[in-house]
């Protein structure tokens, strides 16, 4: 149940960005960063885990604070599904949480105001 509201405020938010870009309030190079931020993202979860597996060396945790942090968390929070990786970690999520949230407020708040 909580994959699924993570899951829909991830979706919400990406239409959120689309529609003010399609009434012109956000420059064309935010839908490129969003892009870009989203695809490394959800590599990088699929990366990690693979690496986990393997035991290959591991990606830093604030790598994927910093891509939380620049709009790459909805596809973040895909990769945590799909790849069922990094959900149970309570220190990691937290932060993760952390993170996004500063960048959806943010957001947000530029596009109100």
């Amino acid at each position: 149940m909580k994959n699924l509201l993570l899951l829909l405020i991830s979706t919400a938010y990406i239409v959120f960005i689309f529609y003010y870009q399609s009434i012109q309030r956000l420059p064309m190079w935010s839908l490129y960063l969003l892009a870009i931020t989203n695809l490394l993202s959800f590599i990088f979860y699929g990366m990690d885990k693979l690496a986990a597996i393997k035991h290959w060396q591991r990606t830093p945790e604030k790598h994927f604070y910093v891509l939380a942090l620049l709009s790459g968390w909805p596809a973040s929070v895909l990769g945590q599904i799909v790849f069922n990786h990094k959900i149970s970690k309570v220190s990691f999520r937290r932060w993760f949480y952390f993170m996004s949230l500063v960048n959806a407020t943010a957001v947000v708040g530029y596009l109100l105001y």
